[in-house]
């Protein structure tokens, strides 16, 4: 797997054994930055990776502008293959965390961090886990107001999941479901 474009264009980053983690496919991948160029400019802007996998797409949005970006997952072997990936890029831009996804999110919002784009990939199938994660943003209002997130699904998700947000583009793919949602507040907040 290699990043598609930016300063960090045909790095060649390490991806993780098993099941536990499904790296984003090259086309999904080049198909969602895509989408989010059109709607988002990197430049000035903080990411964060909820389930990072291997950190292919925080590397990604590093490689095309973004300043400052936050990795997490579960999984120590993952936290392993992020970090070294992270490594090779020899930005100092980022930073990791070993959490389950709502403690994460609780942690973040104890910081008062606030997001502008964010990937979002769950090694699980759970439709609750999204509302879940949804809800704890906005209650813990972790997104600035157009935040782009970049949602990967194995099954189509309910319109009703997404409803607080703008939808922006969604492809399917074989046994993958691409959103581009937008938070939209009319109060600028």
């Amino acid at each position: 797997m290699n990043v598609i474009s930016g300063k960090y264009k045909g790095l060649k980053l390490n991806t993780l054994e098993g099941m536990n983690t499904r790296p984003t496919l090259t086309r999904i991948k080049e198909d969602a930055f895509n989408i989010i160029d059109n709607y988002f400019i990197f430049d000035g802007k903080k990411s964060l990776d909820i389930f990072g996998g291997s950190g292919a797409l925080t590397i990604e949005g590093l490689s095309r502008g973004i300043p400052y970006a936050v990795v997490n997952d579960f999984s120590k072997d993952a936290l392993r293959v992020i970090k070294s990936n992270l490594e090779k890029t020899k930005s100092k831009n980022w930073e990791i965390h070993n959490k389950d996804y709502l403690e994460l999110l609780d942690y973040l919002a104890f910081r008062n961090e606030r997001f502008d784009l964010v990937y979002m990939d769950p090694p699980f199938a759970k439709v609750e886990s999204y509302d879940q994660v949804f809800k704890k943003m906005l209650d813990s209002n972790l997104l600035n107001n157009w935040a782009v997130i970049m949602i990967e699904s194995e099954m189509p998700l309910d319109k009703k999941v997404i409803a607080e947000f703008k939808l922006l583009k969604s492809k399917d793919y074989n046994k993958k479901h691409l959103y581009i949602i937008r938070l939209e507040n009319e109060d600028g907040k």
